[in-house]
C-alpha cells in the first residue's frame, strides 16, 4: 500500500510539473465571467488574462482589435512562464485610438513572461508608450521576452512637423531598470515604425538592466533615435548600477530615424558598459551608430563590429562625449570590421567618423568609402582624447586620389593620406585603395568584396574574434589565414559552396565523414585548407597532386569549411564530421 501511494504521488508530481494550461481570449464571443479554458468559454478581454493567467500557461488571443490599455498583473515562475500570444496565425491588434490611458501594455515588477505575435498601435497623447517594462523600488524582474511585435503610431502629437521640447515625448518600447533591476531581457524581431517620438526613442533600455539582447528588429521611419541603450540618467538611484550593461544589439535594421531638432542615431549607446553592437544595418538616419556619454560618467567596453553603415545624414559612426560641462566620455572601445559607405549625405564635412571625448579606443579592419566630398573623418579638438588607435583600415574616396582628401584632426587639417598618416602617427598598416565592392551605388549598395579587393586577408593578423563570431552574412569571420577588412569575409559561406562537390571537376567524399576524407580534382590541387566554424585554420597542406586524403578521425564532431586552390581557381566546400 505504501509503495502504491509512493508511485501514485510521484506520478502526480511529474504530471503536474509538465501540465500546461491554455487560456483563450476572444473579443467577439468571449465573456470575462467565463473560465477562459476553451474557445467556447473564452474571456473577452486581454486584461482579464493579464489578471488571471497562472504560471506555465499560454494565453491564446483570437483575432480582433482590442481597444484596451493592458496592465499585466501576473508572473510566471522559473521554468513555468506565462505566454501571451495570438491564437494560431490570427492577427491580434491592441489599439489605443479610443482608450483613455497613455500606456498600451504596462509590465511592472514581473517575471517569466513571454509576449509574441501582437500589433500595438494608435496612441496619440503626450508621454504615450507602446510597451512599458519597469521595476520600482528594490523589486527585481527577470526573464521577460518580446518577439515578433509590431509597434506603430505611438505619438506625442499627431503632427510630425511640430518641433518638440524636452517635455514632449512618446516611446514605442521602453524599459526602465530601477534599484532592483532587470535581468535576462530578450527583445526579438520587433518592428517599430512610424512613431512621432519627440525627445524620446523608438526602442530604449534605460538604467539598471543587466543582461539583455535586442536582435532581428526593424526600426524605421521614426522621428528620433531608433534603438537606444542608456545609462546615468537617474533611473536607478544606485549610481554604480544606473547603466544598461552586458548586452547585445545584433542583426537589426535601422533606417530613416531622423529628428528635426538633433542628430539622431539608428543605434545609440549612451553611458553604458560592455555592449556588443554587431551585424546591424543602419542607413538614412542622422548617425548610423553613436557611442556617446551625454551625462557624467562613461561609456566603456563597447564593441562595434561587422556592421553596415551607409548614407546616413552625418557620420556613419559618432563616438565620444561632447559636453565640456560634464565628465562624460567614451573609453576602452573597439570599432572593427565594419563597412562605411558614403555617409554624411548632408555634405557638411563630417566624413565617415566623428569623434569627440573618447580615449583608448581602437579602429581597425574597417572599410571607409567616402562620398564625393572626400572627407575621411572629423576629430574634434576636445579633451580628454588619448590613446586612440587607427590601423589596418581601407580608406577610399570616389576621386581615387589619396592626395586630394580631407581629415579634420583636432586643430589640423590634412589634405593627403600620406600627410595624415605622418602627422598623426596613425594608420601604419592601413591603405588608401578602392575596396572593390560588388555594387558601390546608393541607395542600395552591395558591400560584399569582389575577388579583386585589396581588403581580402588584409586585416590585422592578430585580430581576436569571439567564439563563434561570424561576418555580416553569418558566415565564418576568418576564411583564410588572416581576417578580411570590412563587414564581409570574402569566400566564407555556411552555404558554400558545395558548388563543385558533386561536379565532374572536383569530388570530396564521403561527406559526412567519420575518418578518412578523399578529394580529387581534374587540375592539380595546389593548396588545401580546412577551417572550423569559428573561422580558425585547423589544417593546411600544399598538395601539388590531382588527389589527396585527410585523416579527420581525431577532429571534433561538427561542421568544417574546406578551401581548395587549383591553378588560378579557388573552390569552397562545406564538410560535416561525424
Amino acid at each position: 500500500m505504501k509503495l502504491y501511494f509512493f508511485i501514485a504521488f510521484t506520478f502526480a508530481i511529474l504530471f503536474n510539473a509538465h501540465a500546461q494550461t491554455n487560456y483563450y481570449v476572444d473579443k467577439a464571443t468571449g465573456n470575462d465571467m467565463n473560465n477562459g479554458l476553451s474557445t467556447a468559454s473564452a474571456w473577452q478581454t486581454i486584461q482579464k488574462a493579464a489578471n488571471a493567467a497562472t504560471p506555465n500557461s499560454i494565453v491564446n488571443i483570437k483575432a480582433g482589435t482590442y481597444n484596451e490599455n493592458v496592465v499585466v498583473n501576473v508572473s510566471g515562475t522559473a521554468g513555468n512562464p506565462i505566454t501571451f500570444r495570438n491564437y494560431f496565425n490570427d492577427i491580434v491588434i491592441i489599439d489605443g485610438a479610443t482608450t483613455i490611458g497613455s500606456t498600451m501594455v504596462k509590465i511592472t515588477n514581473k517575471n517569466y513572461l513571454n509576449f509574441q505575435n501582437l500589433t500595438i498601435q494608435n496612441k496619440t497623447i503626450n508621454d504615450a508608450q507602446g510597451i512599458l517594462v519597469e521595476t520600482t523600488g528594490t523589486t527585481t524582474s527577470t526573464t521577460l521576452s518580446f518577439k515578433n511585435i509590431s509597434i506603430k503610431n505611438i505619438n506625442w502629437t499627431n503632427n510630425a512637423a511640430t518641433t518638440p521640447t524636452s517635455s514632449d515625448n512618446a516611446q514605442g518600447f521602453i524599459v526602465y531598470g530601477g534599484d532592483g533591476g532587470i535581468t535576462n531581457l530578450t527583445v526579438d524581431s520587433l518592428q517599430v515604425s512610424d512613431n512621432i517620438l519627440g525627445f524620446s526613442e523608438a526602442v530604449a533600455i534605460n538604467g539598471n538592466v543587466d543582461g539583455f539582447v535586442v536582435k532581428n528588429c526593424k526600426v524605421h521611419d521614426n522621428t528620433n533615435i531608433g534603438i537606444d541603450i542608456i545609462g546615468h540618467e537617474g533611473t536607478c538611484s544606485i549610481l554604480a548600477l544606473d547603466e544598461a550593461r552586458n548586452g547585445i544589439v545584433a542583426n537589426n535594421e535601422c533606417y530613416s530615424n531622423v529628428s528635426s531638432y538633433a542628430t539622431s542615431g539608428g543605434i545609440y549607446i549612451d553611458g553604458t558598459k560592455n555592449i556588443t553592437v554587431e551585424k546591424n544595418k543602419c542607413y538614412e538616419n542622422g548617425f548610423g551608430i553613436e557611442v556617446g556619454a551625454e551625462l557624467d560618467g562613461v561609456s566603456q567596453l563597447i564593441t562595434v563590429k561587422n556592421n553596415l553603415l551607409f548614407n546616413n545624414e552625418q557620420a556613419g559612426l559618432s563616438i565620444g562625449g561632447y559636453d565640456i560641462g560634464t565628465t562624460g566620455q567614451v573609453i576602452n572601445c573597439d570599432v572593427r570590421n565594419n563597412t562605411f559607405f558614403q555617409n554624411n549625405s548632408l555634405n557638411d564635412g563630417t566624413g565617415e567618423i566623428s569623434m569627440t571625448k573618447a580615449s583608448n579606443c581602437s579602429f581597425e579592419n574597417n572599410v571607409f568609402y567616402t562620398n564625393s566630398q572626400n572627407v575621411l573623418m572629423s576629430i574634434d579638438n576636445i579633451s580628454p582624447q588619448t590613446g586612440n588607435v587607427f590601423n589596418y583600415n581601407c580608406w577610399y574616396s570616389p576621386n581615387n586620389d589619396p592626395n586630394n582628401i580631407t581629415v579634420n584632426w583636432r586643430t589640423n587639417t590634412y589634405s593627403t593620406f600620406a600627410t595624415y598618416k605622418a602627422g598623426t602617427s596613425q594608420e601604419a598598416n592601413s591603405i588608401y585603395a578602392n575596396p572593390n565592392l560588388t555594387a558601390a551605388t546608393l541607395p542600395a549598395p552591395d558591400l560584399h568584396l569582389l575577388l579583386s579587393s585589396p581588403c581580402i586577408n588584409a586585416g590585422k593578423p592578430t585580430t581576436s574574434i569571439s567564439v563563434g563570431e561570424t561576418d555580416y552574412d553569418e558566415n565564418p569571420r576568418i576564411a583564410a589565414s588572416s581576417i578580411d577588412i570590412g563587414a564581409y569575409e570574402y569566400g566564407s559561406s555556411n552555404g558554400i559552396a558545395d558548388l563543385y562537390t558533386n561536379s565532374q571537376d572536383f569530388k570530396m567524399y564521403p561527406n559526412p565523414t567519420t575518418g578518412m576524407l578523399s578529394i580529387t580534382s581534374l587540375s592539380k590541387i595546389e593548396l588545401l585548407q580546412i577551417f572550423d566554424l569559428q573561422g580558425k585554420l585547423v589544417y593546411q597542406n600544399k598538395v601539388d597532386e590531382l588527389a589527396t586524403k585527410v585523416d579527420m578521425t581525431n577532429y571534433v564532431t561538427g561542421m568544417y569549411f574546406i578551401k581548395m586552390k587549383c591553378n588560378t581557381s579557388e573552390s569552397n566546400f562545406k564538410l560535416s564530421k561525424e
